[in-house]
Order: structure tokens, then C-alpha cells, then sequence
């Protein structure tokens, strides 16, 4: 893979406060423009010398690297999972929720972390940051995923960057060899992921990478609505995803659907499942399932209020 590998030096400008790094305004200007999750940066001191952000082992951080290297966190991340679709859908307390259920939500939960991060800010900033588990952590609200935090090093940007001259800093060609950047970094850190968790779940090597694929796409498609421009966005994920380069599963499928009443939506067709249809009483899919049918899902469309 292209442009994969992370530098492991820790740049001071990461933690003056008189000097920003110039991933936090990156970063800060996600946040203001996504209200799906918060994003936050981690590791900087304030004016005393104390860190803005506490220890990742306090106050419900979890370090991506720490969950990784923790055998019991995802059968403990899946069990809360249970609870809340139990509490979301009135289940009765002595209805089991499906293993496949809890497995595909924390599946695509996790992955989030870094693909929705990375194409945030390649969408808004054109910079990648290192997406490695030990660059990223994350905090849940009960089972969801609340908040997603980076510290700050290394990152890929293009020549005309105005801080493509800092220490942290790799410049890259162009547009396409940035994307491919983050293509490696979602894909590397992925992999490490599936590594561990691929085992605890009964699913085939291609649903997980379906979902790996689904995840990065509709983190792009994201980017374009927060930043107000789903065609841009619908482009990105075509430059990032190219003709679906192994191990992903598929090129992008964000597309235009027009439903029953002449209205125009974003959506994309997922190649992986949540499985939420194996829920008891849980019948009506969602716009993206893999497991319905154009007119289906234009069908669903029509349904929906649009504001």
C-alpha cells in the first residue's frame, strides 16, 4: 500500500498551545459541521501545562490501540449493544438479541472511528491524518458511538497546503495520490482490526470487508451533506474507492434516488448488513439495505419526511 507507513516522532507543535497544530482547526471544523458525532482533538495542553483532555483511560475514553489489545472489550461493547436494542424496541427481557445483530453493529460502530474521521477531513481540508489505533480514541453513550478523538503528528496533505511546509507534515502529488492515502489508512487500520475481531463473529471475510467499503463510503457521502454538497462528496468517495482496490469489495455506490413523489435524495446501496431484520418485529429495512430492490428503496424514499 501507497504512503502507509506512520512516523512514530512527536511533533512539539502538537502540544504547544501557542503554537496550534494544524490538524486542530482541521479537526474543530468538522465538528461544527457534523452533528451525527462530535470530533475532537486530543494531547494538547492549555496555557497551565495540563492537558485539555483528560487520560483516555478516564472519563470513558477508550484508546482504539488499548480496545484492540483487550480481549473481553468487544463481547463487553456487544452485551451493551444487546441492552439498548432491547430498550430501542420494547423487546421483552427474556427475548435473546440475534449474536449476528450485536456483531454487525459493533462491526460498523468501530469502524467508523477512523474511516468517518479520514474522510472527514480529506472531503473538508484535503489532509489525512495517521489513522493508526494508537492516533485515535473514542467515548460511547450507553452502546452508541458518542465521540471520536485524534491526537494530533503526522499527517498527508497536497503541496499547496498552507502548513504543508510543518514538521508534521507529508506532502503528497496530487488529489488522487492524498485519496489513496486515505484509502491505506482506513485499510490498514481495518485490517488490524478484523484481526481481532474477525473471530468473535460468524461472518465471511467479504461481509466484513463489505462493511470496511460501506463505512468509508458513506463517511465521504456524509462529508458532502455536512459541508453541503453531496455530489462532492458522491466525488470523493469515487476518487477514494476507485474501482473497489482489494481488499475492499466494490467502488463507491453513492447514487441519486428519485422516490414516488418527484423528490430527489443521496443515498448509497450497502454491500454489507446491520442485520437489524433479525430482530423480532423488526420488518421494515432501511433505505441502504443490500436486501432490497431499486423500486423498494425508492418506495422507502416516499415514505420519509424531508425537511
Amino acid at each position: 500500500m501507497l504512503h502507509s507507513a506512520m512516523g512514530n516522532r512527536e511533533s512539539a507543535a502538537a502540544v504547544n498551545p501557542h503554537h496550534p497544530h494544524p490538524l486542530t482547526e482541521s479537526v474543530a471544523a468538522v465538528d461544527r459541521a457534523v452533528g451525527l458525532l462530535s470530533f475532537r482533538v486530543v494531547d494538547v495542553v492549555d496555557d497551565s501545562g495540563l492537558p485539555q483532555v483528560p487520560d483516555p483511560r478516564g472519563r470513558g475514553w477508550i484508546e482504539c490501540e488499548h480496545a484492540l489489545s483487550d480481549p473481553t472489550f468487544f463481547a463487553r461493547w456487544r452485551a451493551k449493544v444487546a441492552r439498548w436494542l432491547t430498550e430501542q424496541h420494547a423487546m421483552p427481557a427474556e427475548v435473546a438479541v440475534p449474536e449476528k445483530t450485536t456483531g454487525g453493529y459493533v462491526l460498523q460502530w468501530y469502524l467508523i472511528v477512523p474511516a468517518y474521521l479520514g474522510a472527514l477531513l480529506f472531503h473538508s481540508a484535503r489532509r489525512v491524518p495517521g489513522l493508526a489505533p494508537q492516533r485515535l480514541r473514542f467515548r460511547l453513550d450507553s452502546a452508541t458511538l458518542r465521540e471520536v478523538a485524534l491526537r494530533p503528528g503526522q499527517f498527508w496533505c497536497l503541496p499547496g497546503d498552507p502548513d504543508a511546509g510543518h514538521p508534521d507534515a507529508v506532502p503528497v502529488p496530487d488529489a488522487a495520490a492524498l485519496a489513496r492515502v486515505l484509502r491505506d489508512q482506513v485499510i490498514a487500520h481495518a485490517s488490524r482490526f478484523l484481526t481481532i475481531y474477525g473471530p468473535q463473529v460468524r461472518f465471511g471475510r467479504r461481509t466484513k470487508w463489505a462493511t470496511v467499503t460501506d463505512v468509508l463510503d458513506s463517511g465521504l457521502l456524509l462529508a458532502g451533506r455536512a459541508l453541503g454538497s453531496p455530489q462532492a462528496g458522491a466525488a470523493d468517495a469515487t476518487l477514494v474507492l476507485g474501482s473497489g482496490e482489494k481488499p475492499l469489495t466494490s467502488a463507491s455506490t453513492i447514487c441519486e434516488v428519485t422516490d414516488d413523489r418527484g423528490r430527489t435524495h443521496w443515498t448509497r446501496r450497502r454491500g454489507s448488513c446491520c442485520f437489524l431484520y433479525a430482530l423480532p418485529g423488526a420488518e421494515r429495512p432501511c433505505a441502504s439495505c443490500p436486501r432490497i430492490s431499486a423500486a423498494e428503496r425508492a418506495r422507502i424514499f416516499g415514505t420519509l419526511d424531508q425537511a
